[in-house]
């Protein structure tokens, strides 16, 4: 068996990956955390050639879709088929930020996606000058039931292609839809104002890294916003 954790909601996929690792260990299962070239090891009983791996085991790893799926040879190809048929051997992989539609088609693969709170694209949406009012609003009812993380990684992310969409640079794997979005969201942004913005998004992620601030991300954010939104 192998099942696939993945999702935009990259806060949310991590922990279920995370849980799930506890859950099992509290039903005697020994956990085992590989990477991709032992996963690749595995014989139809979850043994490995270096012996490594035994019964009643689970394995984590990450990035198969990434390492493995997306060039595979005829010989991974036929390792990874026997993991997926065996009722022996227990694999969960993590990708992070991917979503479903992104991962391999296999047949019999099992895929658990988290997607995001489809208010936080509003919330994207709302963020420029001028328009301070229903951006606090969205954030507001967004962070009662998304993680603050979740919330500041999606809108730094999101500031970051708008300010690539300011200076002219270009940004891989989007659709000229997004792109157009970001250049009219953009308008609205004076060059200047749009970098000290995604300036103070990154102090904010330092800060939170380091606890070098009194404030939760939601309440830095709440801030940042006051000086540029209004």
């Amino acid at each position: 068996m192998l099942t696939i954790v993945c999702g935009e909601d990259s806060v949310e996929s991590r922990r279920y990956y995370t849980d799930l690792q506890r859950t099992l260990k509290e039903k005697d299962f020994e956990i085992v955390n590989v990477d991709y070239h032992q996963v690749l090891e595995l014989d139809e009983t979850g043994s490995s050639e270096s012996s490594l791996f035994a019964s009643k085991r689970a394995y984590f790893t990450q990035n198969l879709n990434k390492k493995v799926f997306k060039k595979m040879s005829e010989k991974n190809e036929n390792k990874i088929n026997a993991i997926i048929a065996s009722k022996e051997i227990q694999v969960y992989d993590w990708e992070e930020e991917s979503q479903a539609r992104e991962i391999k088609v296999i047949k019999g693969l099992l895929i658990k996606e988290f997607k995001p709170n489809q208010t936080i694209f509003k919330l994207l949406d709302s963020c420029y000058p001028g328009n301070f009012k229903a951006f606090i609003t969205t954030l507001n009812t967004l962070a009662e039931s998304t993680e603050d993380i979740f919330i500041f990684i999606m809108l730094a992310r999101h500031m970051r292609n708008i300010l690539s969409v300011k200076l002219g640079e270009k940004i891989p794997k989007l659709a000229s839809w997004q792109l157009g979005k970001l250049a009219n969201q953009a308008k609205y942004w004076d060059e200047k104002n749009l970098i000290n913005f995604y300036q103070g998004l990154h102090r904010i992620d330092v800060n939170s890294k380091t606890n070098g601030t009194p404030f939760s991300v939601k309440k830095a954010l709440d801030i940042l916003a006051c000086y540029y939104l209004k």
